[in-house]
C-alpha cells in the first residue's frame, strides 16, 4: 500500500525569492532611513524650521493637509518629524513595494511561463502564496522599522529644543506598519486575480484612491462622510501623539481588511488554473 508524501514547506523557494528581492528592499530601505534623517536635520534648526513653515503656508490646503495638516507649526517638532511618516515619497516607495513584489512573484512568474516549472516540483500553489505573502508582509513591516530607527538614530545625532516622544513614533510606526501590510495584502488579492499589469494597475488606482479621498474629506466637509472608506483614516497621527494608549480600534480595523484580502486572495490563487 502506498501513501501519498505530504509536499514540505519549499524553504528553497522562500530563500530564492527573498534573495532576490533583498537589493530593491534594501535600497528602498537606505532613501527612507535617509529622508527621516533629512527632516530632522531640517527640523532641528529654530531659524531653518520658521523658514520650512513660512514655506508650507504658502502651499496649497491640500498639500499641507497630505503633509500633517495642523501639526505643521513651528512650536511642534514632533509634528514636523512626523512629515517623514506622510510624505509622498515614502509613501511612494511603500507602494512601489508592496504593489511591486506580490504581484512580481505570483502574477509575474506564470505570465513569464516559471510558475508551471515551480509547479512541477513538490510545490503547492497554497506554499507558493504562502512564500509571497511572507515576503511581502515581512518586508513592509521591515521597512516601517527602518522608518522608525532612521527617527531614532537622527534624534540621537541632532539636539532639539524639546523632548522627542519615540514612544509615540514607534506606536505611529507599528500602525502604519499594519497599514503598509494591508496595502500588501490587498495587492497580494489582486495578483491571485488577475495578469500582472492589470493587478498592478488595479492595486496602484485603490491606493491612490484612498489617499486623495483622505486628504480631499480632510478640508471639504462634504465629504467627511468618505474618510473611514479609506484606509489611511486608520493611522491618526494627531491621536497617537495626543493620546498615550494605542490605537486599537483602527490597528483592528487594518488587521481585518489585511487577513481578509490575504486569505481570500489565498482562496482564489489556489483554485485558478494556470495561467492566469
Amino acid at each position: 500500500m502506498s501513501s501519498k508524501v505530504r509536499p514540505q514547506f519549499p524553504l528553497p523557494l522562500l530563500r530564492f525569492w527573498t534573495l532576490r528581492i533583498l537589493p530593491i528592499w534594501a535600497l528602498i530601505a537606505l532613501v527612507i532611513f535617509l529622508f527621516q534623517i533629512a527632516i530632522c536635520g531640517i527640523v532641528h534648526d529654530n531659524d531653518t524650521v520658521k523658514t520650512f513653515v513660512q514655506f508650507l503656508d504658502m502651499l496649497p490646503s491640500f498639500i499641507k493637509t497630505a503633509l500633517g495638516g495642523e501639526a505643521l507649526k513651528v512650536g511642534n517638532v514632533s509634528g514636523l518629524i512626523a512629515i517623514g511618516y506622510n510624505h509622498p515619497l515614502v509613501l511612494t516607495l511603500y507602494m512601489l513595494f508592496a504593489v511591486g513584489v506580490p504581484t512580481g512573484l505570483l502574477a509575474g512568474e506564470v505570465q513569464k511561463g516559471t510558475m508551471e516549472l515551480i509547479l512541477s516540483r513538490q510545490v503547492t500553489k497554497t506554499h507558493v502564496y504562502i512564500c509571497s505573502g511572507l515576503i511581502t508582509i515581512t518586508g513592509m513591516f521591515a521597512l516601517v522599522l527602518v522608518m522608525f530607527c532612521g527617527t531614532v538614530f537622527a534624534t540621537n545625532v541632532y539636539e532639539f529644543s524639546q523632548e522627542i516622544p519615540l514612544y509615540s513614533f514607534f506606536k505611529a510606526a507599528i500602525n502604519g506598519g499594519i497599514l503598509a501590510s494591508t496595502a500588501g495584502g490587498i495587492a497580494l488579492l489582486a495578483a491571485a486575480c488577475f495578469q500582472r499589469n492589470t493587478a498592478v494597475w488595479l492595486t496602484v488606482a485603490y491606493l491612490v484612491a484612498n489617499y486623495f479621498v483622505s486628504i480631499i474629506a480632510e478640508w471639504w466637509p462634504r465629504m467627511k462622510w468618505l474618510k473611514p472608506t479609506t484606509i489611511f483614516y486608520y493611522v491618526d497621527g494627531g491621536k497617537i501623539f495626543k493620546e498615550s494608549t494605542w490605537p486599537i480600534s483602527d490597528m483592528c480595523v487594518l488587521l481585518s481588511i489585511l487577513i481578509i484580502s490575504t486569505l481570500l486572495g489565498g482562496v482564489i490563487w489556489s483554485r485558478r488554473d494556470l495561467p492566469l
